[in-house]
């Protein structure tokens, strides 16, 4: 077990409940990998929130962290590729605050809850609050109803006012998903890294929070900024030919700073019900499928030896 630091609420409330928007929207990047690597895990966390991102320490003290799956869940069988069936009028899993506008209606939650929740946890960093949080409550009405009524109608524009266009774009894009849709994670990453151009800022990894600049290889800022259009690659994480990857675990090198141990999720420790523990004899079995796929993305990865895998 790795010793991690603060989480982003502690040091969001340290810096006076505001952060700038370059530190946004390195944070956002850095999440949206982080979670992109559950779900391609056919994981979803379901209870996105500040408390449950935290920064490394020491060398590790500009990378995020995620944490906390005590509530995720299978969203896809390892076995057969199925997607979880939709099913509404189910209780809220996760925090009300950062829910979806899906999730607070009851609806069954799939990949597009996380990602939209994460536009939330954005915004209020940004923001220092978000206009659900403080209502009043008469006695005998429903709070969560409540909140998504006002999520509901607080639109996206309305929301995002006074910041990049780019924020607006994301929580847009993730609120019209559709409950089975692969979402594009390097369009998202890609919107934030539109934003720190704007910005005329350079991925630096100096949050708001840290009095010196961390001693950061050029060529790792350079990778985070490289995050462009025509790099939308989806990529097999299992598959074991994929030289970013091995056997699904992040690449190891001596001087890499992506040794982000506790992202190299091993998923048979969550709770039986919630994994399916056959990985290995998963993938054996669905080798024929795999291969095909493999040679689909083929054509789409072989020339872009610049393109990267946090």
């Amino acid at each position: 077990m790795e010793l991690l630091g603060k989480s982003l609420e502690d040091l969001f409330q340290e810096q006076n409940k505001k952060f700038s928007i370059k530190t946004v929207a390195m944070i956002g990047i850095q999440m949206l990998e982080r979670i992109e690597y559950i779900h391609n895990k056919y994981i979803i966390h379901r209870d996105i929130k500040p408390d449950n991102f935290v920064m490394g320490i020491d060398k590790k003290s500009h990378i995020v962290y995620i944490l906390d799956f005590g509530l995720s869940k299978k969203y896809r069988s390892s076995r057969t590729k199925q997607h979880i069936k939709f099913t509404s009028n189910k209780k809220l899993t996760g925090t009300a605050r950062y829910a979806s506008i899906n999730a607070l209606k009851g609806c069954e939650q799939s990949r597009r809850d996380d990602l939209e929740a994460i536009g939330y946890v954005l915004m209020y960093f940004l923001k220092g609050n978000l206009p659900w949080q403080g209502l009043k409550v008469n006695k005998g009405e429903d709070r969560y109803k409540k909140i998504y009524i006002k999520k509901k109608n607080t639109t996206p524009e309305s929301l995002c006012s006074g910041f990049p266009n780019e924020f607006k774009d994301y929580i847009q894009y993730t609120r019209n998903l559709g409950f089975e849709d692969d979402p594009d994670y390097s369009y998202l990453k890609n919107l934030f890294v539109k934003v720190l151009e704007k910005e005329n800022c350079y991925y630096d990894f100096w949050f708001d929070w840290m009095k010196e600049k961390p001693d950061v290889s050029n060529n790792l800022c350079n990778k985070y900024m490289n995050v462009c259009d025509d790099h939308n690659i989806n990529y097999d994480y299992e598959n074991k030919d994929n030289n970013n990857y091995i056997n699904g675990n992040f690449l190891q090198t001596g001087n890499s700073d992506f040794e982000v141990r506790a992202q190299e999720i091993n998923v048979r420790n969550l709770k039986k019900n919630n994994v399916d523990e056959n990985y290995e004899e998963d993938n054996k079995n669905n080798n024929e499928k795999e291969n095909k796929e493999k040679e689909e993305n083929n054509n789409n990865i072989k020339n872009d030896e610049a393109c990267f895998i946090f």
